[in-house]
């Protein structure tokens, strides 16, 4: 088993650890740039960018929140930045306890909640989930770069809802065999099925009237996740074959399956066994569905927009994935592997350890978690599932009233994509 860098003590300060009780305290001082903030610049590479004498001093500003701060200007482009523009407290006029953040977003809070307790609004909250978010997204870009698959994999949905339960929703994931380590999850909307009242039967026709899920949503995305997950399996099927993956009968899968020529091809050769199993089959340990079954208990156990009867429910798709995206990190790198009763969890393996996850940059990246802004043009592969969240581009459904006879329309959430320009950098 491949070590990695000991995340319980990096990133899980207990109460009586200094550091708890200090925001500043964790975010160490950035005194000068690591790369040119321009992506037209040379500069901009920050492993070009290294050794080079590539900046010059530029003054400084004073803030209220942080003080004095040293600027800097590229000899290259001319281009301007600060230490903070590395921060990922970057383009905020406070400096809040992260740490803290991820705690209570781990015990299944939620947002208004949390919000409550720190003392500022609701979207302070959602602005912090967001910066984690990206940087949850920067980690798993690096795992899906240089790690080497040494398992079998599972593939399933996990259903819950957006807003209300005329607008179901299908979190497709894929988990590990043997570690249980959460490799991808895509997000599709459905169409409200199953038995209903005959106000319930009207209240779908008159959303039908406006907006329908795309169809074969399901299979299509599906086909994107196993594309972008294509390179990493098929390197797994050519070094020890076969390769499994463990789904239910479902037949998106299946017809997904097909539709990536190069899984496709291995599957004609024999290099890649795309077991189907039935979902009525008792989900227990000798069940190859048990991790995929097990996320889902975690899911409803951490989040609480997904517990049964919630009064949590996510509101906007983006902002579902972004926290998902969350729990996604801290459920690979910080969750025990299994939950005993021991205490002090500090030294228990977490699910990246039995997956093997062990590359230098995968642990500079979590090191540099809490502390700097990981940047959309570093990533290292073109991931749609990852682009989709970092880059809200999810469609939101509609909120539909009936008024005076006439249907109306309501803008719940932001456009795909509808973000500050720095969030999309």
């Amino acid at each position: 088993m491949n070590p990695i860098i000991d995340l319980s003590h990096a990133l899980i300060p207990t109460a009586s650890d200094p550091t708890f009780k200090n925001p500043d305290s964790q975010t160490p001082h950035i005194t000068k740039p690591e790369f040119c903030p321009n992506p037209q610049c040379l500069f901009y590479d920050p492993n070009y960018a290294a050794g080079m004498n590539w900046y010059t001093h530029f003054g400084k500003f004073f803030t209220k929140c942080r003080g004095w701060i040293q600027r800097f200007r590229c000899s290259a482009c001319g281009k301007t930045c600060s230490t903070q523009t590395f921060s990922i407290h970057y383009w905020t006029h406070s400096t809040n306890d992260l740490v803290w953040l991820l705690h209570l977003l781990e015990s299944s809070s939620g947002m208004r909640q949390i919000a409550r307790d720190a003392g500022v609004s609701y979207r302070v909250i959602q602005n912090r989930i967001r910066r984690l978010a990206r940087n949850s997204l920067s980690v798993m870009d690096v795992v899906h770069t240089y790690h080497e698959l040494n398992e079998d994999i599972a593939l399933d949905g996990f259903e819950s809802y957006t807003r209300t339960q005329y607008h179901p929703n299908n979190f497709t994931t894929i988990v590990g065999s043997d570690s249980q380590f959460f490799y991808s999850v895509i997000h599709t909307l459905l169409r409200r099925k199953g038995r209903m009242r005959t106000y319930q039967m009207n209240k779908r026709a008159l959303i039908d009237e406006v907006w329908r899920p795309p169809k074969n949503a399901l299979r299509s995305d599906c086909t994107s996740m196993l594309s972008d997950l294509s390179p990493m399996l098929h390197r797994r099927a050519v070094r020890h074959t076969p390769l499994t993956l463990f789904t239910d009968l479902h037949n998106a899968y299946a017809a997904a399956l097909k539709r990536v020529p190069v899984l496709s091809r291995d599957v004609d050769e024999g290099r890649f066994i795309h077991f189907r199993i039935s979902s009525r089959a008792a989900r227990t340990r000798v069940n190859p569905l048990f991790p995929v079954n097990y996320l889902d208990q975690q899911i409803r156990h951490i989040m609480g927009e997904h517990i049964r009867e919630t009064m949590k429910q996510g509101h906007e798709v983006n902002c579902q994935m972004e926290r998902m995206a969350v729990f996604m990190f801290v459920y690979n790198f910080l969750t025990p592997h299994r939950i005993d009763d021991c205490a002090d969890v500090r030294d228990s393996y977490r699910h990246a350890h039995y997956a093997g996850v062990s590359s230098d940059e995968v642990v500079k990246r979590i090191e540099r978690f809490l502390t700097h802004r990981h940047i959309w043009g570093h990533r290292r592969v073109n991931h749609q599932w990852i682009r989709r969240i970092w880059q809200h581009e999810y469609e939101n459904p509609p909120a539909v009233r009936k008024k005076r006879g006439r249907i109306q329309l309501r803008r719940v959430a932001l456009p795909p994509r509808g973000l500050p320009a720095h969030f999309l950098a």
